[in-house]
């Protein structure tokens, strides 16, 4: 076991389990199971790792990785006091979509220090299959443009796999990702200019796509890159050039792209229509600025614990029949923001063990001058400002794994020459330590 396990192989097997969560959230709508697979198998192999080889990788991570099991936590507390009446929501299903929250992190936590040209191809994977995707929506757009087009000016936008929200945010990690490499890795010319391109079709995609979230993450993110580039690295040239070309290729997008152009329109009257409730029945933003209205209500009533998330959707229908029935049933929609909806179902105890345990890495990844942890933070933490990410199952992979594998340490070169058996080892306690 300890000879079939070894380092190397564990680390291909790591490999090859996270690819397949890569792959398994594009083609999630028809293969559900596989990011499901991709980590069961990563977890599993961490454990294998751990036991055949008697030693704990990570060891000196563990407040990084093992921090994000508190939202586990967090979920499983709230349910177990819930008291209410059943709902469709089980506990035993919340639990089992929260579960990456337990087995990615450990998983990481006993796997050894990756490759830096496996962390690289993950990332070229996520920019692959961005651009796949994104091909197949280009063509199908063109097939009904007209139709698509129309569907902006009503709060809609085209097809796309994964749905629009997840994919306009693994999009913004795409390009972001794209372009650190292009600025930080050793790249052949032709590998350099066909990732370069790649960038850009995905960059320019994300405005025929226009989702809002998708591209506030793009140029907030891209701002952050291009700072960092500068201040930290004294590379003013690059990341003025860089913003240069960013400016010329979005303002092309806008005088090009119909969706983008109905997009702002249908925003713009949206906005306008705020103040009147009935509104909320037809234009997404004003009913989402009901539903953190209605969520609040219920937070001043269950400031400490809240309402559960296994209660959450009746609690906030009876306060939306009370506050507004102007709003039609069918149209009552959860807090589109993650903080608002773990204020409400979890309380302000609920929220503080949230905040500790998914944003615990930050601090490290800002002293250790994390460039990747940093962006994928950005990245996911603008999209809990609109959306509530991490309640759906492609919401969590996407919100979790990218951040553990910005994270993830990597093997020096004279590192992976070390046998494991002249590493340190666990020692059970019974045995003294020779």
């Amino acid at each position: 076991m300890k000879q079939f396990l070894s380092e190397a192989r564990v680390r291909q097997l790591a490999l090859f389990w996270s690819a397949l969560i890569v792959l398994g959230l594009f083609v999630s709508t028809w293969v559900r199971i596989l990011p499901s697979i991709g980590i069961a198998g990563l977890f599993l192999t961490g454990v294998g790792y751990a036991l055949s080889q008697r030693r704990i990788a990570q060891r000196a991570c563990w407040v990084r990785l093992l921090s994000f099991p508190l939202v586990y936590v967090m979920h499983l507390v709230s349910g177990l006091l819930y008291h209410g009446p059943p709902t469709s929501t089980t506990l035993g299903q919340d639990l089992l979509l929260e579960a990456p929250f337990v087995l990615l992190p450990v998983g990481f936590w006993l796997l050894p220090a990756w490759r830096p040209t496996h962390l690289r191809a993950l990332w070229l994977l996520l920019i692959g299959c961005c651009l796949l995707s994104a091909g197949a929506a280009t063509v199908n757009y063109l097939l009904h443009q007209s139709t698509i087009n129309q569907l902006y000016l009503h709060s809609k936008v085209m097809p796309t796999a994964p749905d629009h929200i997840r994919f306009s945010l693994l999009i913004s990690m795409a390009v972001l990702m794209g372009a650190v490499l292009l600025t930080t890795e050793r790249l052949s010319g032709r590998g350099r200019a066909l990732l370069a391109a790649a960038v850009g079709l995905l960059f320019l995609f994300q405005h025929l796509l226009a989702a809002r979230s998708g591209l506030a993450t793009l140029y907030l993110g891209g701002a952050f890159w291009l700072l960092w580039l500068g201040w930290q690295q004294g590379r003013w040239r690059t990341a003025l050039g860089g913003a240069g070309l960013v400016v010329a290729l979005g303002t092309g997008a806008w005088w090009a792209f119909p969706t983008l152009q109905n997009r702002v329109t249908n925003t713009r009257d949206d906005a306008a229509q705020v103040y009147r409730v009935s509104a909320a029945n037809d234009y997404s933003v004003t009913a989402r600025v009901y539903s953190y209205q209605t969520a609040w209500s219920l937070v001043k009533q269950h400031p400490l614990l809240g309402v559960s998330k296994l209660g959450l959707s009746e609690a906030m229908a009876g306060q939306y029949a009370y506050q507004y029935p102007e709003i039609a049933p069918d149209r009552y929609i959860l807090p589109h923001n993650q903080f608002i909806y773990n204020l409400t179902a979890y309380g302000i105890l609920g929220l503080g063990l949230f905040l500790v345990g998914f944003y615990l890495p930050l601090w490290g990844a800002w002293r250790a001058r994390n460039v990747r942890l940093l962006l994928m933070y950005l990245i996911v933490t603008l999209s809990f400002l609109v959306e509530y990410t991490l309640e759906t199952h492609i919401g969590v992979i996407t919100g979790l794994f990218f951040v553990l594998l910005a994270a993830a340490p990597t093997a020096a070169p004279d590192e992976e020459a070390v046998p494991v058996e002249a590493r340190p080892v666990l020692v059970p306690a019974h045995q003294p330590a020779s």
